[in-house]
């Protein structure tokens, strides 16, 4: 075995492993394969490594059909690429220095039924013969004619950076940014994180200031050489894949990072192979962190047809005036544990859990923050719907109790379960009666595809009346069930509460059968959930 196999294989195995350990976090992004890797082989050549290496996504690149192309040929390679399990969803780099040319390019992509064309626009120095290199410059006029373009056909145009031995033609991301900064949000970058390096930039930095302008993304690994620049399979170069992989994550990116392998055009299967494992293996153990949307527009206030349709506020969003806690005895709220910020209310862990179940310790100082416990309104409730938004982070448990009664059952009532997907619970229990919306360890809701992802805020309702009770998830009734049913004792029955059913004076009791009682908000110690819009009404 030469030691380049070797090495391939070590490189292949590491991914592997990587991607095993990661599993429980994939990211946002996808990862393909930029066109230009792929500019000595046919169409047909390209498509069988793909295959190979079992990758799905392409940024075509116009030697496999022009963007003059009929819609017959066009037609042929997007049968050719469906037939191969590959999609394209971006097209380019492609340059254009008129209006004419752009506009064809424009066209091309629509036909080919993407929305992101790389491109740049410029202009040649005057006087001089156009060809690449730094005869073409940067053109503020091409750039009004993007615009034009980019509103007319409602699509993205992400603007390609070269590297250094250009200057004067987008040498740099940031150079982008400064020309496209106060044009339309729909003119972005093509960041190719390698002529960053190439130019002494960091592109983590600039992926953290710049997200919302980041449309595709070229990924390559280089060696930076006193005599020339050197293009390296994925794990072998100077770059730091993972900090780049976890800043996009972090930033919540959706779109591509296209590999773009610049080594043995002739013969790239091999390092391609490498390249490609290597990224697809650091990205699988990346964990997305997610980007916490604030409190919705006009939170913790009565629409005037919420005023007389009868709702109150069960929360002002600047004060715990009308909750008390548990561990307080419920004499008052608790003075550490729930955060008052920007309209939310926040719940502070003192652990976390890993995605086996297991919990750990969050540091000292961290813990001093949280432990505030359970609370409760002051007030006790019959019948009522009662509504609430919550936002979840990644493992997220909580849950809404309702008929709280700190005299019955144990202080054990029903509940309205809000849990992450990826919560090791999630997958206890029966049927999924542990997933959100559910009544908890009974009833199943089923609601996996209503529930917005960590970041996002879900709108929750609860009501009852008599004894029929109603969970709500978006807007979509998920859940419905009858405290007076054989079906509802059954279930009782069959779970965690069986045994239960017992008053504080010791007397036997039906589980779940309490006609009024306090609303709790959950502290389950190892999680952040947060809550606005807590609002009431009476039936």
């Amino acid at each position: 075995m030469n030691i380049r196999i070797r090495k391939m294989k070590k490189a292949f195995l590491l991914a592997v492993a990587l991607a095993a350990l990661g599993s429980f976090a994939a990211v946002p992004f996808k990862v393909g394969i930029a066109g230009y890797t792929f500019n000595k082989k046919s169409l047909d050549e390209s498509l069988k490594i793909m295959q190979k290496i079992d990758c799905h996504y392409l940024c075509h690149k116009d030697f496999f059909v022009k963007y003059n192309a009929t819609d017959t040929e066009i037609a042929a390679y997007l049968k050719k690429t469906f037939n191969a399990g590959v999609k394209t969803l971006a097209t380019g780099p492609l340059y254009a220095k008129d209006e004419a040319t752009l506009r064809e390019q424009f066209e091309f992509a629509k036909k080919l039924g993407v929305n992101i064309l790389v491109g740049v626009p410029y202009e040649v120095k005057k006087g001089a013969k156009d060809g690449w290199g730094p005869n073409r410059i940067e053109s503020e006029a091409m750039l009004d004619i993007v615009e034009k373009l980019v509103k007319e056909y409602d699509m993205y145009y992400a603007i390609h950076n070269h590297g250094p031995d250009i200057p004067n033609l987008y040498p740099t991301a940031g150079s982008v940014m400064k020309r496209i900064k106060n044009r339309d949000k729909r003119i972005g970058v093509c960041l190719d994180v390698g002529h960053e390096r190439r130019a002494g930039v960091d592109p983590v930095l600039f992926i953290k200031q710049n997200s919302d302008r980041i449309f595709d993304v070229h990924i390559k690994n280089i060696k930076i050489d006193p005599v020339k620049n050197l293009a390296m399979e994925g794990p072998r170069g100077e770059l730091d894949i993972p900090a780049i992989f976890q800043a996009l994550a972090d930033v919540g990116y959706t779109g591509v990072c296209h590999i773009e392998y610049e080594k043995d055009f002739n013969d790239n299967a091999m390092g391609l192979a490498e390249s490609f494992g290597y990224y697809r293996g650091v990205a699988d153990c990346i964990k997305a962190k997610a980007v916490m949307k604030p409190a919705p527009e006009n939170a913790n206030t009565l629409s005037d047809a919420e005023k007389s349709d009868g709702w109150k506020l069960l929360w002002d969003g600047k004060t715990l005036e009308g909750w008390v806690g548990v561990k307080n005895k419920f004499k008052a709220p608790p003075s550490k544990g729930w955060v008052i910020k920007d309209g939310t209310l926040t719940m502070r862990p003192i652990k976390g859990i890993s995605p086996e179940g297991n919990w750990f310790p969050l540091p000292p100082e961290d813990q001093k923050l949280g432990d505030g416990g359970d609370i409760v309104t002051v007030g006790k409730y019959k019948d009522f719907a009662f509504k609430f938004d919550f936002r979840l982070t990644k493992y997220a448990n909580s849950g809404v109790k309702y008929f709280y009664d700190e005299n019955q059952n144990k202080a054990s009532c029903e509940e309205y379960q809000i849990l992450e997907n990826g919560h090791p619970d999630s997958t206890k229990g029966k049927d999924g009666n542990r997933k959100s919306a559910s009544l908890y360890d009974i009833f199943p809701a089923n609601a996996d595809e209503i529930l917005k992802a960590p970041g996002e805020w879900n709108s929750g309702m609860i009501v009852s009346k008599g004894s029929k009770v109603e969970h709500w998830l978006n807007g979509v009734k998920v859940l419905e069930y009858d405290r007076a049913t054989k079906a509802f004792k059954d279930g009782v029955k069959a779970s965690k509460y069986a045994a239960w059913g017992v008053s504080a004076d010791g007397k036997t009791q039906d589980w779940g059968e309490i006609t009024e009682g306090r609303i709790l908000l959950q502290d389950h110690s190892d999680s952040t959930v947060s809550f606005c819009n807590l609002k009431i009404k009476e039936l």
